[in-house]
């Protein structure tokens, strides 16, 4: 009936097969104890040891019905419908072993026939958990809802197998009797000739064999605990559990498998009729780990070159030598290598960084005269502006920007007095696989 293990039956005589005398005649229920009639109808109780044809026998009764048992030797037997009487019911009634516990989850069933010596049959019979015992003087309809019930509208056909009726019950708490019959009245009752020319006629009536109810104690659903998916890499859940009536996700996803790949949070609810069980699992994705020092390169001797590591936006990154910066500079013709690591593994790249003879160099000046007699009255870098361009700035003692060229154009000190001045110089290479240069020198302005 569901996951997991069914605790003890706690419908005691659920065959009606112990009884404390065999049954002489009709309405002798109460026999088979604790089972008894809560209202003014007159519930059959059915018994091999009766004797076959007696009126109350099993498997051939006095009327002419025939009926073999579900198991055992026993069975009871109640008016569900009829035509002369209206609302007529029977319904018969038993304590349960314990009472049920608040919102505890019980598998119900029971197994009916549709007697072979009445003229109809219908579709109404149901079962109800009690707080105390019903009783009623009446012998009518009973004005409760019951918590399982034969689907309406399928009429109980069959008179030489049982019918099975079940389902699940979540408990209010406290109910500790059980109630069964037909709770819905004559106008919502379907109704059908089915054995013309027998002893009972206008009549609907069912046998009732191994009524149950066990308590469901599931096997815990698990989903797997919270996941960190790399790039993409599946994940098969599974909500499977054997009895399942149906699952459903919180995304909508309705099949017990399925195969993630992108981060969220995934519940899954497993439905046991009225009752269910569910599990939460969080998805959490990151990258691969990439990392990229970029294309070898050469630097001219005496120089240096800073290696960039472009790399994954999470993970720790270690250069051979240990250090953890991004940036590193080179001074010394080599191969390096950095590695990124992360929860998802690592990455490693490598660099190769020789020395090569550079084009014509650049020459700093270190003084000139701007005093107007043609004669060293300006300042620039000398370059050979075919393999280099070059750009600088010129500070004051203050670090103020006195003058400032893109093109490696002259400088004639206007405005600026004696004095040493610093001059920050960046070329950059026309050709060849060169770095960028920049230095720091300097130059005195003497008037």
């Amino acid at each position: 009936m569901g996951p997991g293990l069914l605790a003890q039956e706690l419908v005691p005589n659920p065959g009606f097969e112990e009884v404390t005398s065999c049954p002489p005649f009709a309405s002798m229920l109460g026999l088979a104890a604790p089972w008894s009639n809560p209202t003014a109808g007159t519930p059959e109780l059915y018994h091999a040891c009766a004797g076959s044809g007696t009126f109350a026998g099993v498997p051939m009764n006095g009327s002419g019905g025939f009926q073999i048992p579900h198991g055992g030797e026993a069975f009871a037997g109640i008016y569900v419908y009829r035509q002369d009487i209206a609302n007529m019911r029977e319904y018969i009634t038993a304590p349960l072993v314990e009472s049920l516990e608040a919102g505890a989850c019980y598998a119900f069933s029971m197994y009916v026939n549709a007697a072979n010596d009445h003229e109809l049959v219908s579709d109404g019979i149901g079962a109800r958990f009690t707080v105390g015992a019903v009783s009623s003087g009446s012998g009518t309809v009973l004005p409760l809802e019951p918590h399982i019930e034969h689907p309406p509208g399928t009429l109980i056909t069959d008179t030489l197998g049982w019918t099975l009726v079940s389902g699940t019950y979540v408990a209010a708490g406290g109910e500790d009797h059980v109630l069964i019959g037909n709770f819905r009245d004559d106008a919502a009752t379907m109704h059908a000739v089915h054995n013309p020319g027998v002893w009972y006629i206008g009549s609907s009536y069912l046998l009732v064999d191994d009524v149950s109810l066990t308590r469901i104690d599931p096997v815990a659903l698990d989903l797997g605990p919270d996941t960190l998916l790399c790039s993409g890499a599946p994940l098969v859940l599974n909500a499977s559990l054997p009895g399942a009536t149906s699952i459903t996700w919180n995304d909508g996803w309705t099949s017990p498998d399925r195969t993630i790949t992108t981060a969220g949070t995934y519940v899954a609810t497993v439905h046991f009729g009225a009752c269910s069980i569910s599990d939460t699992i969080v998805v959490a994705t990151a990258p691969e780990p990439w990392i990229d020092l970029g294309p070898d390169r050469a630097m001219c001797p005496g120089s240096s070159v800073v290696l960039n590591a472009e790399h994954a936006e999470s993970g720790s990154l270690t250069w051979d030598d240990g250090s953890v910066m991004n940036n590193r500079t080179i001074l010394h013709a080599g191969t390096y290598h950095a590695t990124i690591t992360g929860v998802c593994g690592s990455a490693t790249d490598s660099v190769t960084v020789t020395t090569e003879d550079c084009p014509e160099g650049i020459y700093l000046p270190n003084a000139f005269t701007p005093n107007g007699d043609a004669i060293n009255d300006s300042f620039a870098p000398v370059f050979d502006d075919r393999l280099w361009r070059v750009a600088y700035t010129v500070h004051d003692r203050w670090g103020r920007v006195v003058f400032e060229s893109t093109d490696g154009s002259i400088w004639r000190g206007e405005g600026a007095p004696d004095g040493v001045y610093q001059v920050h110089v960046h070329a950059r290479p026309t050709s060849r696989n060169l770095e960028d240069l920049e230095w720091r020198g300097h130059v005195v302005v003497v008037r």
